[in-house]
């Protein structure tokens, strides 16, 4: 080694119990490896695969979401009232319910605080709420 630098080639020989391979041994290894030096770093420097493992947990929730808001009204278990008053505002799923504010609903024709208080119940049970944002589900896809 001494004056020699131009060595290409790093030869380990890893051996386990048996429990994990000698590969998967060795990613795991260089994956606490780094984590370690990022302790010392200014950068928030994520690896691939946490990365990866986010955006799963990310879609799945978005993919959870998504099917909870495109659920049809007639689905849920709304008063033929409540349910009258948002077919005719051309409100026909979750989606459509929780992009309205309350004060715009108020103004529906025949839609009441009876109306009104059945369907928050019916909105806070799916964890949803009026006036949502959801761009970020992308329901126009699929």
């Amino acid at each position: 080694v001494e004056q020699k630098t131009d060595y290409e080639k790093l030869i380990l020989d890893i051996s386990t119990d048996g429990s994990i391979n000698p590969e998967d041994a060795l990613k795991e290894a260089a994956k606490i490896l780094i984590q370690h030096f990022m302790l010392f770093s200014d950068e928030n420097l994520v690896l691939e695969s946490q990365a990866k493992e986010e955006s799963k947990e990310v879609d799945e929730e978005i993919l959870h979401m998504r099917k909870i808001l495109k659920t049809e009204l007639v689905d849920m278990d709304l008063s033929v009232r409540a349910l009258n008053c948002l077919k005719a505002a051309d409100i026909r799923t979750l989606a459509d319910l929780v992009s309205y504010d309350v004060a715009d609903m108020l103004k529906f024709r025949n839609f009441g605080k009876k109306s009104l208080t059945e369907i928050q119940e019916l909105v806070k049970s799916k964890q949803l709420s009026f006036g949502m944002n959801l761009s970020k589900f992308k329901l126009d896809e699929e």
